[in-house]
């Protein structure tokens, strides 16, 4: 691996809209030379939910301003708060709700960077930042 160190100022990074206004704000991937790790801020605008879906490798959210619904496998709700975490292993559903008035700031991390997302409803499986990958009727 080329070693390397990045600054990415936050008004820099790349944007990528998923739909229904939810925005994800790239920050580590293989396009700067990432070989294990994917990561990016992910804002969720109120009263707006990412839809049940799993992934193929592991996940760490971080909910950095706001709260957030996370129902994990259709039953388990987790109400995550400012700084609060959850780790998800590998295919396990899950959907992210931000019932509130607030934005959602979150942080999430995978572990791989190659990095897929199966849609639960459809069944259809995207790679994560493709444009294919979004929220809109899914």
């Amino acid at each position: 691996m080329k070693k390397a160190v990045h600054h990415l100022p936050f008004s820099k990074i790349p944007k990528i809209s998923r739909g229904n206004g939810i925005v994800n704000h790239l920050i580590a991937s293989k396009n700067i030379g990432a070989s294990k790790i994917h990561s990016g801020i992910t804002i969720i605008p109120p009263k707006t939910s990412v839809p049940a879906h799993s992934h193929n490798t592991e996940e760490q959210v971080t909910i950095l301003k706001g709260s957030l619904k996370i129902i994990l496998n259709g039953e388990k709700e987790v109400n995550c708060n400012r700084y609060d975490s959850t780790f998800i292993t590998s295919k396990i559903q899950h959907e992210l709700i931000n019932e509130t008035d607030e934005e959602v700031h979150a942080i999430i991390i995978y572990g791989s960077v190659d990095v897929n997302r199966t849609f639960s409803k459809t069944g259809l499986t995207v790679l994560i930042g493709s444009k294919e990958d979004n929220f809109t009727d899914k």
